[in-house]
């Protein structure tokens, strides 16, 4: 009997992957600069912050441990002002707010070549991720990622993205990246997103970092823990 193809999980943070791998033994197979973590059936790498550190992990992961899926894994800002930190939102999409080809495509998000802003995730691992987070969570939903090289602070600014993509359910760094990636590889996929804060003026990176540490990442381990092997 063949041996069952890991889920490859990707983070940004230590912070964020912490309780995920603390069971966990270090992987034999070290990746440029990536920190990774491997029991069989689940694999783990924490990458770095932004798209590029994200696309690179995810296509380490496709090249190296063969898996059956990807799912990200990381704190969001929301897209209101009461945006409820402990949040989680589950991806069945992402989409990079910062790439605009114009006039090499006809809208901003369209990745040229690709022809696709919004590139959906895996329906059937979005809803078993759903199915489990609402059993942590009970205002846990699906939704829209936002994707792009900055953390948003701004009202202003996040407004102007809202604008842009009135779907989008929280904003992140990393999430569109691995999607392209699966994508491309043709890998199901899609993204656990605990919301931290609101993306506004009242960002504060110690307490966002303390958030991340403690509820955000103890979500993520419950979560992934409870679901892995139906994924």
């Amino acid at each position: 009997m063949p041996e069952l193809r890991p889920v490859a999980v990707i983070a940004a943070l230590q912070e964020e992957a912490h309780a995920l791998v603390r069971r966990m033994p270090r992987s034999e197979s070290v990746g440029p600069r990536l920190s990774v973590w491997d029991s069989g059936g689940l694999v783990v790498m924490v990458a770095g912050v932004g798209k590029v550190a994200a696309a690179m992990a995810a296509q380490y992961a496709c090249d190296v441990f063969k898996p059956r899926c990807v799912i990200a894994i990381g704190l969001a800002g929301g897209v209101e002002d009461d945006a409820r930190p402990g949040q989680v939102i589950v991806a069945t999409g992402a989409v990079q707010h910062d790439m605009d080809g114009r006039p090499l495509t006809a809208a901003k998000g369209v990745i040229p070549g690709l022809g696709l802003a919004i590139i959906a995730a895996d329906a059937a691992v979005a809803e078993k991720l759903l199915i489990a987070a609402r059993f942590e969570s009970k205002d846990a939903r699906p939704g829209l990622v936002l994707t792009g090289d900055r953390i948003v602070s701004s009202r202003s600014v996040r407004g102007g993205l809202v604008k842009d993509f009135p779907d989008a359910a929280c904003i992140d760094m990393e999430t569109a990246a691995v999607a392209q990636v699966a994508h491309l590889n043709g890998l199901p996929w899609s993204a656990l997103r605990v919301m931290s804060d609101s993306a506004d003026e009242t960002f504060d990176l110690r307490r966002v970092v303390g958030f991340g540490i403690g509820t955000a990442a103890n979500l993520f381990e419950s979560i992934i823990q409870s679901v892995v092997d139906e994924l």
